[in-house]
């Protein structure tokens, strides 16, 4: 079964190093499937309209288009570098 990423690492640079912090990921997921619940009704209605043009299908998905692709963020890592600065986000 594939998790969620629960914990982002994120390294941000601090004069000579760097400092890490932990932010709780996992406290995310509420608030959007929150906002997935609020916008479902105006989904359903754009959904009802656009079926006769045959373009109900990718905003009906969009929801688990998202979900998945929350899902398959474990293990990311981002290095973002510009210049001499370099930052790291890191889904665990």
């Amino acid at each position: 079964m594939n998790w969620p990423p629960l914990l982002l690492h994120l390294k941000v640079p601090s004069g000579d190093g760097f400092i890490g912090l932990w932010l709780p990921w996992f406290l995310i997921y509420p608030v959007l499937l929150l906002l997935m619940l609020i916008a479902l009704p105006v989904v359903i209605i754009l959904a009802i309209i656009l079926v006769p043009a045959g373009k109900a299908r990718p905003l009906v998905m969009a929801g688990p288009y998202v979900w998945r692709l929350l899902f398959a963020m474990r293990g990311l890592k981002l290095d973002i570098q510009t210049g001499n600065r370099k930052m790291m986000f890191d889904f665990i």
